[in-house]
């Protein structure tokens, strides 16, 4: 009886081994899924328009998530998503203020944000671009210019 008791302890520290946590990661089983930060409307971030005041941003877009108090005039807004503890996705969005006014915007959210107004609105945007082009207009500054 002792052998066959040592036989399946052995047999079970055996196989148990082979489980790493690598492996058992593996098998089907729910995974948290966890968001840092606040998901940033794509329409709020194409409503942005240079000389906006901080209080108007605030409205349109809520609290930034960094303030940092060495530079007063930039607010930033982070968002992040990972499951498993492996990042999925990142959106920065960077503000930059002279005299309480908006004078730039960068980051990844800029684009993001297009591509998402596109997808969800590519056909209005598409007859709103012919109609704009039909209509003589004064150019547009851009407020963002694209990341590298």
């Amino acid at each position: 009886m002792n052998k066959t008791t040592a036989l399946v302890a052995l047999a079970a520290l055996t196989l148990l081994g082979a489980c790493s946590a690598e492996r058992v990661s593996n098998f089907p089983s729910y995974k948290l899924k966890v968001v840092q930060g606040n998901e940033p409307d794509p329409r709020a971030i194409a409503s942005l328009q240079g000389g906006m005041s901080r209080a108007q941003v605030r409205q349109l877009l809520g609290t930034p998530m960094l303030q940092d108090p060495f530079h007063a005039d930039r607010w930033d807004y982070t968002y992040q998503v990972s499951r498993n503890g492996v990042v999925q996705e990142v959106r920065n969005l960077t503000l930059t203020f002279q005299n309480d006014q908006l004078v730039k915007a960068e980051g990844n959210a800029i684009e993001h944000a297009a591509e998402e107004l596109q997808r969800r609105y590519g056909a209005q945007i598409s007859a709103a671009q012919q109609a704009a082009q039909q209509a003589p207009a004064a150019p547009a500054q851009p407020l963002w210019t694209p990341d590298p």
